[in-house]
């Protein structure tokens, strides 16, 4: 009977919880987000009470197939179900054996990228968890699965974090693994300054595939002329991506009727009405040569879109890694970025633009991003002559695309970074399981 009512609990949150992500513009006009914040963890809490023994291994093991469960968004078209591909990607490289279990939980984003279907298993059945989700995400988890998933296994959360102190209202997290991986050094550093677990970095892998050629027509873009790229996700916040930084450079270095050079602004997961986009057309004004895409693209079409421009520009105000960026070296595009956070792992002077800032206090809060942090502002004038200097210096950009190619082929392919995780889960096996 106790049983039967849990369940019902249970699926009677789930309900109320995705009730509340759809309506949730409207509940952020109404209430203030500190008691937003403050409900959801209330009622998390008391639906789905954490059981610190859950994971690890109970006295009555259950034996399962060496290998990984990859729990992730696997379909979801934005960076959290990329990143999620891009590690069955890594593990497949090595011939590592692992199913996925595709989570959509509360996720709104568009589910339709099916790369890595044929790996969909609909039951965990390895020894292995990796849950490539971020921290705030566990409890969803928890609430979909229970305690099953986590037990006579070892836990693994591929977190993403993109400011220097890790939140506290996400340390309850912490219980529900055995450890913690993530992108770069410096979300290690974060998350590790208040973690109980070991956290290990294993970075994305990057390749970049086109099956369907675009040329510029269908992107509805200029022909001879020199493009630079801006790409973020409106899921990810505006005010950490920072677009704006990116067209005032822009504006700094080239005149509003310049037909030689433009700039594409590509913005996931736009809907209208949209103050942050109003924000963006304000802006771009009367820059006839500044180019808005709204649209979700597939991922061919996003890497074909990389391809078809000629330098890629990121005046981040901080990264959980920078795919945008990595992707772009790969395909020889000389990239733009700002100095500080996770990009500096795989960007440095000799084979990238990397652009000066300051380090400044948010002042308010964007969503997790609390006003007490700080993270970068990125000197707009400094990256207008990295614009500048990339259309008109033809030695300079071969210079700096072909070393940023070369970097990123040789330290980040997903054999390099398929053969990290198989060295770490061979550890893990042999202190473990004693396999």
């Amino acid at each position: 009977m106790i049983s039967v009512v849990f369940n019902i609990s249970n699926k009677l949150y789930l309900v109320l919880y995705k009730f509340g992500i759809l309506t949730k513009p409207v509940l952020k006009r109404i209430f203030p987000s500190s008691l937003i914040q403050r409900t959801k963890k209330r009622l998390l809490k008391s639906a789905f009470p954490i059981d610190n023994n859950k994971k690890g291994f109970s006295n009555n093991e259950v034996l399962y197939i060496e290998g990984v469960n990859l729990l992730g968004y696997a379909r979801a078209e934005m960076g959290i179900g990329e990143s999620c591909r891009i590690a069955a990607k890594s593990m497949d490289a090595v011939d590592l054996s692992f199913g996925i279990l595709n989570f959509t939980g509360t996720n709104s984003a568009r589910m339709s990228d099916l790369t890595w279907a044929k790996k969909e298993i609909s039951e965990p059945i390895y020894n292995v968890n990796i849950f490539h989700i971020n921290a705030e995400q566990m409890i969803e988890v928890y609430a979909h699965y229970g305690n099953t998933i986590f037990q006579n296994r070892y836990n693994i959360g591929y977190w993403h974090w993109e400011l220097p102190d890790f939140p506290d209202e996400w340390q309850e997290s912490f219980s529900l693994v055995d450890e913690i991986w993530a992108p770069s050094t410096f979300v290690v550093d974060s998350i590790a300054m208040k973690s109980p677990v070991p956290v290990v970095k294993i970075p994305h892998s990057i390749e970049v595939n086109i099956n369907e050629i675009r040329d510029r027509a269908y992107f509805n873009l200029p022909e001879r002329t020199f493009l630079f790229l801006s790409m973020y996700d409106l899921k990810s916040y505006q005010q950490r991506k920072n677009p704006q930084a990116s067209i005032k450079s822009f504006q700094l270095a080239f005149q509003p009727d310049d037909v030689s050079v433009g700039l594409v602004i590509k913005v996931n997961s736009a809907t209208r009405p949209s103050q942050e986009l109003d924000e963006l057309y304000s802006l771009i004004g009367n820059y006839k040569n500044v180019y808005l895409i709204e649209k979700t693209l597939s991922r061919n079409d996003t890497n074909a879109l990389i391809f078809v421009t000629d330098s890629y520009i990121s005046l981040h105000r901080s990264e959980g890694f920078g795919l945008g960026l990595a992707e772009a070296m790969y395909l020889g595009k000389p990239v733009i970025g700002t100095n500080w956070s996770s990009n500096t792992d795989f960007m440095d002077h000799s084979n990238s633009c990397l652009v000066d800032y300051n380090l400044i206090k948010l002042n308010h809060n964007h969503g997790p991003y609390k006003a007490y942090q700080h993270w970068a502002d990125p000197d707009v004038e400094h990256a207008s002559r990295y614009m500048r200097k990339l259309c008109e210096d033809r030695n300079f950009y071969k210079e700096i695309s072909l070393k940023g190619e070369q970097d990123i082929k040789r330290n980040y392919s997903p054999q390099v970074i398929g053969e990290m995780i198989e060295k770490r889960l061979q550890y893990i096996n042999l202190w473990k399981f004693g396999g």
